[in-house]
């Protein structure tokens, strides 16, 4: 489910996987400017539909500048928080469908200051409540 709720930011964004958008980790070579999508407190199954779960994921974005930083992460927000009924995008061609029936942010965007690099860091998490087919 993670990688589809990658490439389903990625639909909703310009941002690109690979190079402004990054996937689980930040590559060593990524850019200086752009947002890394991470699993982060894993989520919560539900016992009675075990084809339902709540994906906890972070955006955190990084860039030369604080307003860049809050710019990107502003974007993701605004593409995602309050949003419903997304099919994501089937990464593969091949597995299960996911619908992201509801796409909460847990809180606005946070400042997080600035990295080793001393580049700007701003994060926000969201919660995916995912559906693979119905119960």
């Amino acid at each position: 489910m993670f990688r589809e709720i990658c490439k389903l930011i990625e639909d909703k964004t310009a941002f690109a996987i690979g190079s402004t958008l990054q996937v689980g980790h930040r590559a060593q070579n990524a850019p200086p400017r752009h947002v890394l999508i991470q699993e982060s407190a894993g989520g919560e199954a539900n016992f009675y539909c075990p084809d339902m779960a709540n994906i906890d994921i972070q955006a955190i974005s990084r860039g030369k500048t604080y307003f860049e930083a809050r710019e990107d992460i502003y974007v993701v927000y605004e593409a995602l928080h309050g949003t419903a009924g997304w099919n994501l995008p089937n990464w593969t061609g091949t597995g299960p469908d996911y619908l992201a029936m509801t796409v909460e942010a847990l809180a606005v965007p946070q400042y997080l200051g600035v990295d080793e690099n001393r580049l700007h860091e701003f994060s926000v998490n969201f919660i995916f409540r995912l559906e693979q087919g119905s119960c």
